[in-house]
Order: structure tokens, then C-alpha cells, then sequence
């Protein structure tokens, strides 16, 4: 016991203390012991911290290099499955579970291992949660990829998880790679990002449209009977039925009987607002109520005449305060000056 250096060996598995510098190694290289309950709290930090999705990859590119590095000791080795039964042995010894070959095929390079008490697996179950193991297999998909000297990768056939005596995993060879997971993931969660910018946009364009829809076509109670609406900019069909829809509803709401339509912010008078005016007129007609254009323009008269349309049966006014002088006459009221 006062001896400064101290071995045991396992098997072939040496295991080495140095008490005055305070390394432990392991077949020669230099380890670190961790308790099951230290890489619980690391693995369940990672989760926290990325997410399953993110933490899944990560945990298997760590998997998969650190059996890549494990298998450069034995790159000159010949007899592949004399340094896999080599490998099981040092990592029971070494307290990962026990780990036994089921299926080896030189020719196809696939490997199928049986594992019971995998590390892995007993901290999944030590933190309650219901996860495939990842990092074993991928671990071992880097260490086959190493040894036969082509990229390998895993599938799961048998799990604990899902009540199995044993994880069944089988490596074969796969044009898949942890860097590919990776690139993958990040794609991922770039379109993620992305289709939440657009969604912000589509949802910003919506309040805006809206919020135009309802100052461009604002709609002004001038007195019991009388609304005016003031209509400004281009029409398209989507724009002028929600201005139909708004009106109308104004109309019947305030049981009104003259609607002023005012176009003093319409430059062009084309057959599309000819159109669709004449069904807003005709809408308000069987409300019970007159339409009066108003904000007639010379302009706009020149073109109104010239478009053929005959606009006889509707009043028309120059300016909205004579239009709601018209309409304020037809009520039967009178507009007195105060002495």
C-alpha cells in the first residue's frame, strides 16, 4: 500500500495508480474514473441545454469519433475480430456492460453485438427516461469504421427499452456519418428558423393589411341617417369586398339612408370601380338606402363621361359638403346660422 505506483490486471486489461502524480491509465493511456451518477448529470445537462433532437446528434458524433480513436491503437491489426473480442473484454473490465458478438461477417462487414448493462442504458434508467441508447452504438459503428476501414453505421434491432433482455445493435456499412447528422441538423434548424421568420412575416404583412384596410376605407357618421366613406388608392377584388362587407354592415347598423361615397382620392376611373361601384349601389338600394358620389373632380368628370357609364339615376357633387347638403335636405332638415 505505500508503494507510489500500483497495478492490476484484469485479464489482458492493466490498470495502473500513480499515487504521486495522481494518474490512473489504462492499458497504458491515461483515463479518468466518473462515477455513473457524474455522466447522468452530463448527458441529462447536454439534454437540457440542446434538446433531444440536437443532444441525440451530438451524443452520437461523440460516439462515433471516440471509437474511431479507440480503434487507431489496433489500425495495424489483421485479425479484426481477434481485436473486437480484445474490445469487449476491455470495456467489461472497464465497467460498460458485457458485450458479446452474435454475428460477424468479414465479406459483408456487418457485425451484430448483444448488450446487457450497458452504462448507457443504466443511466437512461437511472434518470427515468425513455430513451434509446445512442452513444454505445455509434461508438461502435466508429471503431468498425476504423477497423475495416470503411464508413460503418448502426441500426437498434433489440432494446431494453422496449422490455428486450438485451440491446441487439447491428453495424453495417453506410454512406451515413455523423458529420452528414450534423449538417442535417443544422439544415434543420435553419429552415426552422426560417419558416418562423416567414410565419412573423405573414403574420406582420396580415396586421398590416388589415390595419390599411381600415384606415384606407374609413367609414365617418356625418348625422343620424348619413355615413360618408372616403375611398382611396387601387381596388382589387379582395380590397373592395371587404369595403362592401364593412359599408353594408355600417349601413344597417346605423340604420342610415344616404351613403356618401367620396372620390376625391380616386385618380383613375377605370371599368373595375365602375363595376363594382354600381354593385355597391345596388347593394345600398335594397338596404332602403341612396348612394350620393361626391368629390367629383373635372378630371374625374371627363373620365366618367368618356367610360360611357351613365350615372344619371345616382346624385353626384363636386364636393362632399355639397353631397351632405343634398342628403341632409332629403331628410327633411334645414342647416340654420346661429345669430
Amino acid at each position: 500500500m505505500g508503494d507510489s505506483i500500483i497495478r492490476t490486471q484484469v485479464d489482458n486489461t492493466v490498470f495502473t495508480w500513480n499515487k504521486d502524480k495522481g494518474i490512473f491509465s489504462f492499458d497504458g493511456a491515461q483515463s479518468v474514473l466518473f462515477w455513473d451518477s457524474a455522466i447522468e448529470l452530463f448527458i441529462s445537462t447536454i439534454i437540457e441545454v440542446s434538446g433531444n433532437d440536437v443532444s441525440n446528434t451530438v451524443l452520437e458524433a461523440t460516439g462515433f469519433r471516440m471509437g474511431e480513436l479507440v480503434s487507431s491503437y489496433y489500425k495495424d491489426r489483421i485479425d479484426t475480430r481477434d481485436v473486437i473480442e480484445q474490445y469487449m473484454d476491455i470495456y467489461r473490465n472497464a465497467g460498460w456492460g458485457k458485450i458479446k458478438v452474435t454475428h460477424f461477417c468479414l465479406d459483408e462487414k456487418k457485425v451484430i453485438l448483444k448488450l446487457k448493462n450497458s452504462w448507457e442504458h443504466r443511466i437512461y434508467q437511472s434518470m427515468k427516461k425513455e430513451q434509446a441508447i445512442v452513444l454505445l452504438p455509434s461508438h461502435w459503428a466508429g471503431v468498425l469504421t476504423a477497423l475495416f476501414k470503411e464508413n460503418m453505421w448502426y441500426k437498434v434491432n433489440k432494446s431494453q427499452l422496449n422490455g428486450d433482455e438485451f440491446d441487439e445493435i447491428e453495424i453495417y456499412p453506410s454512406s451515413i456519418t455523423p458529420n452528414d447528422n450534423i449538417h442535417q441538423l443544422a439544415r434543420q434548424k435553419e429552415q426552422a428558423y426560417i419558416n418562423q421568420l416567414e410565419q412573423k412575416v405573414e403574420d406582420r404583412t396580415k396586421e398590416l393589411s388589415d390595419l390599411v384596410k381600415h384606415l384606407s376605407t374609413p367609414i365617418m357618421p356625418v348625422m343620424k341617417g348619413i355615413l360618408a366613406v372616403s375611398l382611396v388608392g387601387k381596388f382589387n377584388d379582395e380590397r373592395f369586398e371587404g369595403l362592401l362587407q364593412k359599408t353594408l354592415f355600417a349601413f344597417s347598423k346605423q340604420r342610415a339612408t344616404y351613403l356618401l361615397l367620396d372620390m376625391t382620392a380616386i385618380s383613375d376611373f377605370d371599368e373595375y370601380i365602375i363595376f363594382r361601384l354600381q354593385g355597391l349601389v345596388k347593394a345600398v338600394a335594397l338596404l332602403g338606402g341612396e348612394c350620393i358620389l361626391v368629390g367629383i373632380s373635372p378630371t374625374l368628370g371627363v373620365q366618367i363621361i368618356n367610360s360611357g357609364v351613365d350615372l344619371r339615376t345616382i346624385p353626384t357633387f363636386s364636393t362632399l359638403e355639397q353631397g351632405i347638403e343634398h342628403a341632409i335636405d332629403k331628410l327633411g332638415y334645414e342647416i340654420v346660422k346661429k345669430n
